[in-house]
């Protein structure tokens, strides 16, 4: 007798894979994070320098990256797999290597007045300089530090600390980003300017809900870094590495005495 047939339901297929759509060539301090928010709300997942301090497994590249770029090249697409933008340090130093690796996408330059940029961000580094003391004993803080000392003072500033310096980098990093990027590929986008020309740009209908204005005090980079310190400190081994400084100081300070006495 002839066999049964046997019905096979066809595979679904896997949901395609998000693409790179938007790469971020602003600096920190030009309203990445409001532009985040805004890219979330449009329904772009988007990489930003808080996701990067949020994920162990990407501080770790960023900071090998960090202290040998040459003998660790950064891994783009493992990196940003997942998200369709990406923005803010260190991403925005790196928007030509994004460009080369993912062709399709656009760029975003965000934008404000340069010295009200270098007031804010100079502000950021004079607020959290207790950073320091904890990046001596956090080692989340520590690669967080050593990953933005490499975009900002070395890559960007080149070890040049003086106001005219970042005045000068930054109106300069805008006029290569515009030399760089075809102007059809390219927005530069001040956001204060709102959802019109950032849906123009992205061909996307414009939201009912307003314009995220985000982080205008320091109070979002606070918290985000006391987040990472938490981590550290609900980590059994940040103990182990504070009880071994303090006892390394102990035995040092009691042999001095030795010594002395």
């Amino acid at each position: 007798p002839p066999r049964p047939r046997i019905a096979f339901e066809p595979r679904s297929r896997p949901p395609p894979r998000p693409e790179m759509k938007l790469i971020g060539a602003g600096f920190s301090r030009t309203g990445t994070i409001s532009l985040q928010e805004a890219l979330i709300t449009l329904g772009l997942p988007c990489y930003h320098f808080f996701e990067l301090m949020s994920k162990d497994a990407d501080l770790d590249i960023w900071y090998k990256y960090s202290l040998d770029p040459a003998g660790s090249p950064l891994p783009y697409k493992a990196l940003l797999e997942g998200y369709e933008a990406c923005l803010d340090f260190p991403i925005c130093v790196h928007y030509r290597e994004l460009m080369e690796e993912f062709p399709d996408a656009k760029v975003i330059l965000t934008v404000r007045d340069a010295e009200k940029w270098r007031d804010s961000l100079a502000k950021i580094f004079r607020t959290c300089g207790w950073v320091i003391v904890f990046a001596l004993v956090c080692p989340r803080m520590l690669k967080v530090l050593v990953i933005g000392v490499r975009a900002s003072f070395v890559d960007t500033f080149k070890m040049h600390l003086d106001r005219a310096n970042w005045i000068e980098a930054f109106n300069r990093h805008v006029a290569e980003v515009k030399a760089a990027v075809p102007p059809e590929q390219l927005l530069v986008f001040d956001v204060r300017e709102g959802w019109e020309p950032l849906c123009k740009f992205l061909e996307c209908p414009v939201p009912d809900a307003a314009f995220p204005h985000k982080n205008k005090g320091m109070s979002a980079v606070q918290r985000k870094i006391l987040t990472v310190v938490w981590r550290d400190l609900t980590d059994v081994r940040f103990w182990l590495r504070l009880a071994l400084v303090v006892g390394s100081i102990v035995a040092l300070v009691y042999a001095s005495m030795n010594l002395v006495f």
